[in-house]
């Protein structure tokens, strides 16, 4: 549903943005839902170094292309049939790596390093009522956007936290879905009961980005300049795709809002602000970032 529906306390809008790299191959995958009360939005992004191997059955697509989307299968499972219970997600999603494994050919191509068996990341962000909940593994993210600004809402399993260092620096993931490896789901909850937009993104959307200034600017700008729901997504998609040397995918619900006019002027004295004060050359986003990072990292100290 990408259209605006104008409801002042629940779902105006859903919808995802999406692209790949290499048509037909993308490692990515999304899914997205609503169920009265019960809001998901999801993104996967398959691990494609340590999951190249090709498998002959599997139409010769690689472990992280096929792990992304088993695994955003058992999670649309696990959303249709046990959304309260946050514990017995992982269940599900290793339901779904044991049937990749169980039908897996043994003499796949190998491409690359040996790596994981079906290894992929997720970011889940499942919405009740004034009640959220984000599920993750790797370095895809769940965010918030607000008249406060755009803020991380979980912390990326990688060998450096600083949003802006692991955008700068090639950082080592410490935590993927895999079927071959331990791994664990992070959960966090929070309590939220004013207009926002809730979004889980792959790091194909932010981290060809010099900071995540641009990032928040580029989505405010997008939704500035835009008439609509649809004519918003477009556009992001369109400027994701022209950044971004990666698949990409952005799943996205819009919540509280009165329409979609008041919405983009609400929203854009907080484009002007980010504009003036941190769109700046290479040489000042240190520095900026020090004056940005605490707003932006409002959420991640919460226990």
């Amino acid at each position: 549903m990408s259209i605006f529906k104008q409801n002042n306390d629940k779902l105006n809008a859903i919808f995802c943005v999406a692209g790949e790299a290499k048509p037909n191959n993308g490692e990515d995958s999304y899914y997205y839902s609503n169920k009265g009360d019960k809001t998901i939005v999801a993104v996967f992004d398959g691990c494609g170094g340590i999951g190249s191997k090709r498998y002959n059955n599997y139409s010769l697509k690689t472990g992280a292309y096929i792990s992304s989307r088993a695994v955003c299968g058992g999670v649309k499972s696990w959303f249709d049939t046990a959304p309260d219970d946050a514990s017995k997600i992982g269940d599900y999603i290793r339901e779904a790596l044991d049937i990749c494994e169980k039908y897996a050919d043994k003499t796949g191509r190998l491409l690359g390093s040996l790596g994981k068996s079906f290894p992929t990341t997720a970011a889940i962000m499942y919405k009740n009522s004034d009640k959220i909940t984000c599920m993750w593994a790797g370095d895809s993210r769940c965010y918030m956007l607000d008249f406060d600004g755009l803020c991380q809402l979980t912390e990326d399993d990688v060998d450096s936290f600083d949003a802006l260092d692991n955008i700068t620096s090639d950082g080592v993931l410490t935590n993927v879905i895999s079927a071959s490896a331990d791994f664990e789901i992070h959960k966090k909850e929070f309590s939220v009961n004013k207009p926002c937009i809730l979004f889980a993104a792959t790091d194909g959307c932010f981290a060809y980005f010099n900071s995540p200034m641009e990032f928040e600017y580029l989505l405010t700008s997008s939704l500035v300049e835009s008439e609509n729901i649809l004519e918003w997504q477009k556009k992001l998609n369109d400027t994701i795709k022209e950044v971004a040397g990666d698949d990409y995918s952005l799943s996205v619900c819009v919540f509280g809002f009165e329409n979609f006019l008041k919405m983009k002027r609400d929203f854009k004295n907080r484009n002007i602000y980010v504009k003036n004060n941190f769109i700046v050359s290479d040489d000042d986003i240190s520095k900026k970032w020090d004056l940005y990072k605490t707003n932006y990292s409002r959420y991640l100290n919460e226990k």
